[in-house]
């Protein structure tokens, strides 16, 4: 489980590939990192290809730290003693705190890997008001090694004490729209990267649109009405950081539950206009389409738990709640369950789940499972909710 310190929402990411021979055919190491950035649930918001060139890093570097919405730049390339190698150099003059273990942890495990070579890098790291900067070598190699070890380990720590002292709007965190930019001339970043806008999660597996120079990337397509993206255009809603929400206290009672929930990589609070707002986890993020997402929020007698990734199906745990998303624990169980099921509970107890064609029926202590030919055995409601909670964040 994460520390009270550490970041649990997604950092906003642009990505610098320094080299004078390689275009976007040719770049291995930009591709890399935006690819393992991604995979650890953070978001990439723009990419650029520079020469090695002085100004042209120094330029995109403020452009990046000048952009509202970007929390981290990586740099990879132009490290080496080369005349033409001036990335550190150009970076350390923006930097207002030099993080030096990183540098030496980062010579450390490459001399492991490659001997002696590795006093040739000039990799390093850094705060640059307030915004995280790291320098990797140009080498596919030594961006797996600096990422895998150094700088994905400790990136929750260090956003979470960024953002400890940053003021509420650079805390911030609406998705963005994901852009590749491949660029050698000083054009500005495009408009979509000036501010964070409404939600608008990435497309299927984060696609990042590759467009040259002075080129505008055409405008995503509108949200999907299903899914979780489509359950938050339909409740009005928006993701907002977690702040200092908690859990549903019956529900951080179940071991069973809370191990599902601290499964999690990503979590954050969903707003609605109406004031509503749920705990919302996602498996394995909060980014793309095919993620799943559990809402949580406080009612009798648990929660309300709502599989959110199988919108517009209601499916989840019920509550007694008046504006529950899911039909309420006093509803009829014959209608619910004749609807769900085809065939009626013809048994006592009240509604306590529902699933796309089944429901679970609540009896004192006991719950079970019915689909409309036969009754599951009877299960401790704690464990049943741990089972359906870790059976939601699955499918």
């Amino acid at each position: 489980m994460p520390h009270a310190h550490e970041s649990l929402v997604p950092l906003q990411v642009h990505v610098v590939t320094v080299s004078t021979s390689r275009g976007p055919a040719e770049d291995k190491s930009g591709p890399l990192l935006r690819t393992m950035v991604e995979g650890a649930g953070h978001i990439v918001v723009g990419h650029a290809i520079v020469p090695d060139d002085a100004d042209a890093i120094g330029a995109e570097l403020d452009r990046a730290l000048g952009t509202a919405n970007v929390e981290l730049v990586l740099l990879t390339g132009g490290t080496g003693i080369s005349a033409r190698d001036c990335t550190p150099a150009v970076v350390r003059s923006r930097l207002t705190r030099e993080l030096e273990g990183f540098g030496e942890l980062f010579r450390s495990l490459s001399y492991a890997e490659i001997g002696p070579a590795a006093m040739l890098s000039s990799a390093l790291g850094g705060l640059a008001g307030g915004r995280l900067v790291f320098v990797l070598p140009g080498s596919t190699g030594a961006c797996r090694l600096g990422m895998d070890k150094l700088v994905l380990p400790m990136l929750g720590h260090l956003a979470g004490e960024l953002r400890k002292e940053a003021p509420a709007a650079r805390r911030a965190t609406e998705l963005v729209r994901p852009v590749v930019r491949a660029r050698t001339t000083a054009d500005p970043l495009p408009d979509v990267l000036a501010a964070p806008v409404g939600i608008e999660p990435p497309r299927r597996g984060m696609d990042l649109v590759q467009s040259g120079a002075g080129e505008r990337p055409e405008p995503s397509s509108p949200p999907a009405a299903g899914g979780w993206q489509g359950a938050l255009v339909d409740l009005g809603g928006r993701l907002v950081p977690v702040g200092n929400s908690t859990l549903p206290d019956a529900l951080s009672s179940i071991p069973a539950a809370m191990d599902v929930l601290n499964s999690s990589t990503a979590r954050m609070k969903l707003v609605c206009d109406d004031g509503r707002s749920w705990l919302v986890f996602g498996y394995p993020d909060l980014l793309r389409p095919t993620s799943k997402v559990l809402a949580v929020r406080e009612a009798l007698p648990v929660a309300e738990v709502v599989a959110l990734h199988r919108w517009p199906v209601r499916v989840g745990l019920c509550c007694e709640l008046e504006e529950t998303l899911l039909p309420g624990t006093e509803a009829s169980l014959e209608a619910v369950s004749t609807e769900r099921c085809g065939r009626p509970w013809d048994g006592g107890g009240q509604l306590f789940a529902v699933d796309g064609a089944a429901v679970w029926v609540r009896e004192r202590r006991y719950v079970r499972r019915w689909d409309g030919k036969r009754a599951g055995p009877e299960e401790n409601v704690g464990p049943a909710i741990g089972s359906l909670l870790l059976h939601w964040s699955q499918r």
